[in-house]
């Protein structure tokens, strides 16, 4: 669903405020090279263009593969000289970024707690307090779903603004996870949607504990206290931009920032249904669905 359609079916004060966001975002790909252009994948070693290749194959064609397409790179610059290759092939812009953490285990060897990925613009969709919003997933793939706070960048770090949220993980390989943080970064960051909810208006000045719980299929999942809105999403909110300046590329306002699980990464399948509790901060409604055919601009696939 575009950000447009989004715009167009949706009203309410809430709404209002996400459907001008939506509306007014600009051209975030307006540094990168554009579709049909050219690709990254020529300037990849051979192993590193397959697995671009072969996952933008698999995503495009909602194809699930049997395993990851070789071997994960053994370090993060490279995965993200892949998702970067994919990137300039996928035919949508960014309308955002999902931060993931690394296991610790993992954290010196590759010198980062954090990962990103793209977020695309027709991935977003507006959550309606009284509807289930589909959101699309890799059947026969990996899916799941994860309670996020989501903060849409303004012109200043004090304009920032906070929305309670649901990453969509999925990744057309079942057990992307397994094969690390490389590979998760190379399948950008696995993510395959969000969707955002109510605001959460002066998030920066807020103290007060958050109890965020979820349900699939009316089974409560789990429950978890957050100490604060601010100590929880800006350790990963600024890794993001710190990443982004050294990656060159600018992040304009009204991009989105997805900060990572709060209560974990809970895996789910095609028809599952969700409720995600933010409190007195509202509750989000959605359930899985089969992802839709894409065809890649300029290449077939």
């Amino acid at each position: 669903m575009a950000a447009g359609f989004i715009c167009a079916e949706l009203g309410g004060p809430v709404n209002k405020v996400i459907n001008k966001i939506l509306t007014d975002k600009p051209n975030l790909d307006s540094e990168s090279p554009r579709h049909g252009q050219g690709s990254l994948t020529s300037g990849l070693a051979g192993s590193a263009s397959q697995i671009s290749r072969q996952l933008l194959s698999a995503r495009t064609t909602v194809t699930a593969l049997s395993d990851f397409p070789g071997s994960p790179p053994e370090h993060l610059e490279e995965a993200y000289g892949i998702q970067q290759a994919s990137l300039e092939q996928w035919p949508d812009s960014v309308a955002g970024w999902k931060v993931g953490g690394i296991p610790e285990r993992l954290r010196n060897k590759l010198g980062a707690d954090w990962l990103v990925g793209p977020i695309f613009d027709r991935s977003v969709k507006q959550a309606d307090e009284n509807e289930s919003i589909a959101m699309p997933v890799f059947g026969g793939g990996f899916a799941a779903i994860e309670p996020e706070l989501v903060v849409c960048l303004g012109n200043s770090r004090s304009e920032d603004r906070m929305f309670i949220g649901a990453e969509i993980a999925s990744s057309p390989v079942p057990a992307i996870n397994d094969h690390g943080p490389t590979a998760v970064v190379c399948d950008f960051g696995n993510n395959n949607g969000l969707l955002v909810g109510g605001e959460i208006v002066d998030w920066q000045q807020i103290d007060e504990p958050l109890e965020v719980s979820i349900w699939i299929d009316d089974s409560l999942i789990t429950t978890k206290m957050l100490g604060g809105l601010a100590e929880h999403a800006s350790p990963a909110l600024q890794f993001c931009l710190d990443h982004a300046a050294r990656q060159g590329r600018e992040l304009a306002p009204g991009t989105f920032v997805s900060t990572g699980a709060i209560t974990g990464i809970h895996e789910a399948s095609i028809g599952a249904r969700s409720r995600i509790s933010f409190g007195k901060w509202g509750m989000l409604r959605l359930h899985l669905t089969q992802a839709d055919r894409l065809t890649l601009e300029n290449q077939s696939v």
